[in-house]
């Protein structure tokens, strides 16, 4: 029996190679790892000379795949390529701080693989590709994991913290925490990677983390959510232990090498894999502690989500009244006054509607589809002089559809007795709007004597102006 020339144990010659072993199958092994984190470097993974991978990045792999299988289904569901609107990311969950807030807490975690657009998609999976197969292979696939699940999860909650009103979507508040686990990796050298060489590429990434941190500070680009992942990249990084020491460390033929390096890093690996489940765990206390402070530092906006909810449920009272909590904690929420003397109008109250509207008006002068529901709102509480001008007022201004306007300035005029006024623009909304029945009804009633005077039924519904992202927008 031969003695190993690096850890002295017995082991035997024989080989079926050409030439004998020179070392135990401990060595060897351990040399050929050592050589495999030299050749790697922080954006590719190791390759043989066979040109066969020795590390496959199965979470980095995955990742993108789920990415860009989501991005895929949304294109073929119908949602644009290039420039998916508001409405349909919130559909396929994106982060939206009122529905995050009042239940869909799905939505931390769903946003950040839904993207806006082929340039969004494909830049996020370049930066992912490119940061997280070297990150995998140096902190361990586990912890990976981990580190850039808790890191999108903490973008997505520090956006919402920031502006709950904002629609926010996409990978790179985790990419930016696997850039920041990645600085702590290197500046506290736990990768087996030269010092030279780390101190290079901590510049590389001080470079994109400052580079894309400008380019998001000039607007459109959720910065909340990139100091978020970043932090908490920070964070995790150091927290989590190294899988594999220094290259010199790693290396067996180094004078410090331990007597059994393959013993080593496994137990190094086996030590990891003993506080993988304590990182999470700590992740999700944090994460929950700060859920419960953000949501009550925006109330108004959970109780505008559950308005929504309710309405969409066909809850309208519950809705309302939701709306009004809502409203009440924050009287400068334009859309939530807007959209509550809406549903109050929907709901045949139009003289609880009138101060709601009347509000809205301070907060927005000259808001013609305001004018116009607000006139609604007038005419429905028997003051049609007030109906005429608050509705000849948003006619400057509304230039689509007017035969709503027309409308409601007939029922004014006619309550006022110009009869002349209202006839001539019922024939305009009828006109416009042939199959409208309560005009055709409004027109008969003029030239018939006998009916002039009596009561109408106003149809609200038809007749109200609503947000065209009716009901998810503040």
């Amino acid at each position: 029996m031969a003695l190993c020339p690096q850890c002295g144990k017995k082991f035997s010659g024989f080989s079926f190679g050409s030439s004998p072993a020179a070392e135990c199958s401990d060595c060897r092994k351990a040399k050929a790892r050592a050589a495999e984190l030299a050749e790697s470097d922080a954006i590719a993974p190791a390759v043989d000379t066979s040109g066969r991978n020795k590390f496959k990045p199965v979470v980095t792999l995955t990742l993108v795949f789920l990415n860009v299988l989501i991005y895929a289904a949304m294109g073929l569901s119908g949602v644009s390529w290039t420039e998916p609107s508001i409405m349909h990311a919130i559909r396929w969950g994106a982060d939206f701080g009122p529905l995050t807030l009042s239940g869909d807490w799905w939505r931390l975690f769903t946003s950040t693989f839904v993207h806006f657009g082929i340039i969004h998609i494909v830049f996020n999976m370049w930066c992912l590709w490119d940061l997280g197969r070297a990150l995998e292979l140096y902190m361990g696939r586990r912890a990976f994991g981990v580190t850039y699940l808790l890191s999108g999860l903490m973008a997505s909650l520090v956006s919402v913290a920031w502006n709950p009103w904002r629609v926010s979507a996409g990978a790179s508040g985790a990419i930016f925490g696997v850039a920041g686990a990645f600085v702590s990796y290197l500046y506290l050298k736990k990768t087996p990677i030269d010092r030279g060489v780390a101190r290079q590429k901590l510049k590389s990434l001080a470079i994109f983390i400052g580079y894309n941190l400008l380019r998001g500070a000039g607007g459109g680009i959720d910065n909340s959510a990139h100091m978020g992942g970043l932090v908490a990249g920070l964070i995790l990084g150091a927290v989590v232990p190294p899988l594999l020491q220094t290259a010199d460390a790693a290396n067996p033929l180094a004078e410090s090498a331990v007597a059994n390096p393959i013993e080593a890093t496994s137990t190094r690996e086996s030590h990891a894999n003993r506080i993988a489940w304590q990182i999470p765990l700590g992740g999700a206390v944090v994460l929950l502690i700060g859920a419960v402070w953000i949501h009550r530092a925006n109330l108004p906006a959970a109780h505008y989500g559950r308005a929504v909810q309710s309405v969409k449920a066909g809850q309208l009272s519950q809705g309302i009244a939701e709306m009004q909590q809502a409203v009440a904690l924050d009287p400068s929420l334009i859309l939530a006054n807007a959209q509550l003397g809406e549903w109050q109008l929907e709901q045949g109250n139009p003289a609880a509607a009138i101060p709601v509207f009347e509000r809205t008006l301070k907060l927005i002068p000259n808001a013609y589809d305001v004018e116009h529901n607000l006139a609604l709102a007038y005419l429905g509480s028997g003051r049609p002089k007030d109906a005429m001008k608050e509705i000849g007022s948003a006619m400057k201004s509304e230039n689509a559809i007017t035969w709503r306007a027309q409308y409601i300035l007939a029922l004014a005029a006619e309550q006022t007795g110009d009869s002349r006024l209202a006839s001539e623009n019922l024939r305009s909304v009828l006109q416009a709007n042939p199959d409208f029945q309560e005009a055709r009804d409004a027109l008969a009633r003029l030239e018939s004597i006998s009916a002039r005077g009596r009561s109408v039924t106003i149809p609200y519904s038809k007749l109200a102006i609503k947000s065209e992202a009716w009901p998810l927008y503040p």
